[in-house]
């Protein structure tokens, strides 16, 4: 996982938690949007970045 990518996730994290604490119903829903949409913006990245040089999904190369 990148930093980038890294970053995005904490940041769909901060909007998802903070969603669940407003009284604003479509505060509320903005936050859970824009929670979706940087998970979305991460996995994007993840696959564009593909796997960290020297190591597969199942751990390091021989």
């Amino acid at each position: 996982m990148s930093k980038q990518s890294e970053h995005l996730r904490d940041q769909a994290r901060r909007a998802e938690r903070l969603s669940l604490t407003i009284s604003d119903l479509e505060a509320s829903v903005k936050l859970k949007d824009l929670s979706q949409q940087y998970d979305a913006d991460a996995e994007r990245l993840e696959k564009a970045d593909g796997p960290v040089s020297g190591t597969t999904r199942g751990g390091l190369q021989r």
